[in-house]
């Protein structure tokens, strides 16, 4: 039972007494650790049990967000982080006041590319979601980078992939505590953007977490994984920068992590590893995943996004675009997508539009497919209203719809981007009457919008405009 006094409010979960804050009709607790500090001897470990505290801990103000080396893209669609530090995992709960109990719950993991966000951006406030929706709506952090995603045999033999196990961390204390906030453990949805939702849908292939959620809603991400021999490259990279054994980063300062892992960017990168339960081609894996109701979005213009430089749509060079491109697809681009280029208006026109179906659009239908072949009820959705910031270059790009999911589009943080835009709020409200649909009855459809399942041979895709 929560008990309120003026405009605070308390909750008993397993570690402690919290005391979080109403807000209208909506009660919010930031802030809670759901694990141990990953610091000290911790840094390269899975993650512990929170310790639990004495009297009552506030929870009116959001935990440190993970080290990150930040980023102006990012900044533009989720909104600044605020403080960061390793010590990191915490999640932050938003559930309607007065509810009844047994509502269903909404995890949301960030993206940032495995290297930037927090479940605290602005974009990510979830009062008005929760309330929207009738549900609770919790946002998580978890480990980023080398600290999160390292992987080799000198850190020891259980240190791959932390950031997803500090995932599991996190859905396993929902599990146990959401019922104090009127949720339902049993009617989970784990949800994400990008990286957050290529997290999520690595995380639905274990059969061994089919009990943490019962539901899944990806945006711009599907899974991907970076070999071993990759991960172990970029470790010893990172080593080799700051001038130490691999088996001696646990000592080093995160700042200096931090930077060092920006100097080697360009060549190695800090992503989930095919080992431990993921090795194995991702097919095989998916074959035998457990079966979810899944709701799959991408937008209709992505690419617009990694043109984005200074908080500012950039236009570029014919070379400057093939770099982009290459460094996303390969080498070879220019040649294997010469006609494009020719025929577009600008090379990052072109650019653009081969990111969006080559890394968004395809891989989404191909694991549409995947997952409606096991049995699970998939439905499909494009966001494809363009903004009218910077006189509409950037479109619908990638996870421009987030803050519309939402609401949080009206914070002075997003101005640029749905200020002028006369459609948002029409636009906020058909989403969240669609997600909220999915969240309570597993099918997105609604009396205004109809929307069946994506089949194998019958690939049906709801559109946004």
């Amino acid at each position: 039972m929560r008990g309120t006094h003026g405009d605070s409010v308390e909750v008993d979960v397993r570690a402690g007494r919290l005391r979080g804050r109403r807000t209208g009709t909506v009660d919010e607790f930031l802030g809670i650790p759901y694990a141990a500090a990953p610091v000290g001897p911790r840094r390269f470990l899975p993650p512990g049990p929170a310790p639990a505290w004495g009297g009552v801990r506030d929870a009116t103000r959001f935990g440190a967000a993970p080290l990150q080396p930040g980023s102006a893209r990012a900044r533009l669609l989720q909104g600044d982080p605020g403080a960061t530090d390793e010590d990191c995992l915490s999640l932050n709960v938003w559930t309607p006041a007065d509810a009844p109990s047994g509502l269903p719950v909404l995890v949301w993991v960030h993206g940032g590319a495995f290297t930037n966000g927090a479940g605290s951006v602005p974009a990510l406030r979830g009062a008005l979601l929760a309330e929207a929706a009738s549900a609770v709506v919790v946002t998580v952090n978890y480990r980023l980078g080398a600290l999160g995603f390292a992987c080799h045999d000198s850190l020891g033999a259980d240190t791959a992939n932390l950031g997803l196990r500090d995932l599991v961390a996190a859905l396993a204390w929902v599990h146990e505590n959401v019922a104090a906030f009127g949720g339902d453990p049993g009617r989970v949805t784990l949800g994400g953007e990008s990286a957050g939702a290529m997290c999520v849908a690595l995380l639905s292939l274990s059969p061994a977490y089919s009990h943490l959620f019962a539901q899944t809603v990806l945006h711009s991400g599907v899974p991907a994984l970076q070999s071993p021999a990759a991960s172990e490259r970029a470790v010893e990279a990172l080593a080799s920068r700051l001038g130490v054994r691999v088996s001696e980063l646990g000592s080093v300062p995160g700042a200096h992590v931090l930077s060092a892992t920006r100097d080697i960017g360009a060549e190695h990168r800090f992503w989930p590893t095919a080992t431990g339960w993921l090795a194995g081609p991702l097919a095989d894996l998916q074959s035998a995943a457990p079966v979810r109701p899944t709701l799959i979005t991408t937008t209709a213009d992505e690419g617009t996004f990694f043109f984005v430089d200074d908080e500012w749509p950039e236009d570029v060079s014919g070379d400057k675009a093939v770099s982009v491109l290459t460094a996303m697809l390969g080498p070879g681009v220019a040649q294997r997508y010469a006609a494009a280029f020719q025929s577009a208006a600008t090379p990052s026109t072109a650019a653009a539009a081969i990111i969006t179906e080559q890394l968004y659009t395809r891989p989404a239908d191909q694991w549409a497919g995947r997952v409606a072949a096991t049995g699970s009820r998939v439905f499909r959705a494009q966001y494809a209203h363009p903004s009218p910031a910077w006189d509409g270059r950037l479109a619908a790009t990638h996870t421009i719809e987030i803050p519309l999911l939402f609401g949080t589009f009206a914070a002075a943080e997003f101005a640029v981007l749905y200020e002028h835009d006369v459609r948002a709020a029409d636009l906020s409200a058909t989403l969240q009457r669609a997600w909220s649909r999915f969240l309570h009855t597993g099918t997105p459809a609604t009396a205004e919008r109809p929307w069946l399942p994506w089949l194998p041979g019958d690939a049906h895709l709801q559109r946004f405009l």
